[in-house]
């Protein structure tokens, strides 16, 4: 929890990247056993109840070579597409191109995995007249 103090003072986008190697290594123990102590554990946040293998997220990189937790990339991949204009809704290369300027770089198959993931449709099925 140490390792993800952000994400407990501030919430969800700062979530930072973590793996079960990082821990172990912290702790001095094989990965194997830091899988086994998190599986099927949970923890009550200000944030909500999250499992505890949440907090093992992949990264992307940032601005300023430090990396964001890809749950923080969808959170904001979600917002922005939440926010747009219904008539025309933003294609996956905009919306690479606005991460891009918030500092994340991501390429525009990226965000169409993400958006996908997210279980929402392409701009095309977006739009509303």
């Amino acid at each position: 929890m140490q390792l993800q103090k952000d994400f407990f003072d501030f919430g969800l986008r700062y979530l930072k990247p973590l793996n079960l190697k990082q821990v172990a290594e912290l702790l001095d123990l094989h990965e194997s056993t830091i899988s086994r102590a998190t599986a099927n554990k949970y923890i009550q946040t200000p944030h909500g109840v999250f499992e505890v293998k949440y907090f093992f997220a992949s990264g992307l990189e940032s601005g300023g070579g430090q990396e964001v937790s890809s749950r923080s990339v969808k959170l904001l991949l979600k917002e922005l597409i939440s926010n747009e204009d219904p008539k025309q809704p933003l294609s996956d290369q905009k919306l690479a191109e606005l991460l891009g300027q918030k500092g994340i770089q991501i390429s525009r198959r990226t965000v169409a995995k993400y958006r996908d993931e997210l279980g929402i449709p392409a701009a095309a099925r977006r739009k509303r007249y």
